[in-house]
């Protein structure tokens, strides 16, 4: 599961590490770019939730497999495109794909981990931040030397794990049973319905922040140094640091509680990207690296405890929070676009840094709130 989560979420990056190249090659100004990726990451999770309850009711339909395929087909056909209305096309038919995979891997991950759900779901996104570090380093390099049609690359992983995931389909998956006369998922989500709403709040409000930087952290380098590469290299040690953030962040989880962890990283990663529009080129990278360790920390166990809200429906619960929460949330990238086309990058980047604190606020109430529902 975890390794199917690095290659689909590698597919966004060929957007993420290459929006100044597609601002140049379709003429669009950065609102529009930022409408792009609000369109693949919206797509990509707002629609999780219809997938996350076939998952429930279905639970060995072949989802994930399918999703990796769609994605990576379109995502390979992005650099072929000469237009932007064919690219929202693509866009939105590769957010499809990777809506479909996510219920189902995140789901049979919480299940393989044996009691230790936090540290399992922790596990599995470090898959997620370390495919799209490793395609946003490997795709800038592979345009520089073939061009747009580099993009290529992206079907060749994308077919080689829907052929794991359709072998596994026959062996390991499997389903829980659900006794008759259960609740329904629409009446267990009324039982936690306050804490429920507060931690899809930190993911909205975390979401937001998160697709600034992945927007639009390689045009603040670019605009700051002049360099493409250096931008790769920034975006990438942020989501390397997701991975080791999201590893922490499960060990901490385990002796202290996921809800301390979220509550902790939020303010401590709003701390770290604070001064990433001003910091002088020569420690960005190791500067990302080290906020992103932070504000990734609290990325898995906002769906762990989502998921411990709801044990009896998992795919809805991770789709609520990786798709529900990402898919509003997207709608920063937009947002940081439209406000740099006003006021300049730097300024719009760090505004919307300051949500962190508004999350933090939400995470705080949501522990008090779980207090009563446990009284």
């Amino acid at each position: 599961m975890t390794f199917g989560h690095a290659v689909i979420d590698g597919n966004p990056a060929l957007i993420f590490a290459l929006v100044p190249v597609i601002v140049s090659h379709l003429r669009i100004d950065l609102a529009h770019a930022g409408a792009l990726v609000t369109l693949l990451l919206m797509t990509s999770s707002i629609t999780q939730p219809v997938f996350g309850f076939l998952q429930d009711r279905r639970p060995l339909f072949p989802t994930a497999s399918l999703g990796l395929l769609l994605a990576g087909a379109a995502m390979a056909a992005t650099g072929f495109v000469a237009t932007y209305a064919q690219m929202v096309v693509l866009v939105l038919i590769a957010g499809l794909g990777i809506a479909a995979f996510h219920p189902q891997a995140v789901a049979q991950a919480g299940r393989a981990s044996d009691g230790r759900t936090e540290w399992g779901i922790a596990i599995f996104f470090t898959g997620g931040s370390t495919g799209t570090a490793i395609m946003s380093l490997a795709i800038v390099p592979l345009v520089a030397m073939f061009g747009p049609h580099a993009t290529l690359v992206a079907l060749v992983p994308a077919v080689v794990t829907a052929a794991l995931f359709a072998r596994a389909y026959s062996t390991w998956l499997g389903a829980e049973a659900r006794a008759e006369g259960s609740p329904t998922a629409a009446s267990s989500m009324r039982a936690v319905a306050r804490p429920l709403s507060l931690l899809l709040t930190v993911s909205i409000l975390r979401s937001a922040v998160l697709t600034a930087y992945l927007a639009f952290l390689p045009a603040l380098v670019v605009f700051r140094t002049g360099s493409l590469a250096l931008g790769a290299a920034a975006l990438a040690a942020f989501l390397f640091a997701g991975s080791v953030g999201a590893l922490l962040g499960g060990a901490a989880a385990h002796r202290f509680g996921g809800s301390r962890v979220v509550t902790v990283s939020l303010i401590t990663g709003m701390v770290g990207l604070l001064p990433v529009s001003w910091l002088p080129a020569s420690i960005l990278v190791p500067w990302m690296f080290v906020a992103g360790v932070l504000m990734f920390a609290s990325e898995a166990q906002v769906t762990a405890l989502a998921q411990r809200l709801l044990p009896a429906f998992v795919g809805v619960a991770s789709s609520l929070m990786m798709g529900v929460g990402l898919g509003i949330g997207n709608v920063g990238a937009f947002v940081t676009g439209a406000i740099a086309d006003r006021r300049g990058i730097q300024f719009a980047i760090t505004a919307v840094t300051l949500l962190l604190g508004a999350a933090a606020v939400a995470s705080i109430l949501y522990m008090l709130s779980l207090r009563k529902v446990r009284a």
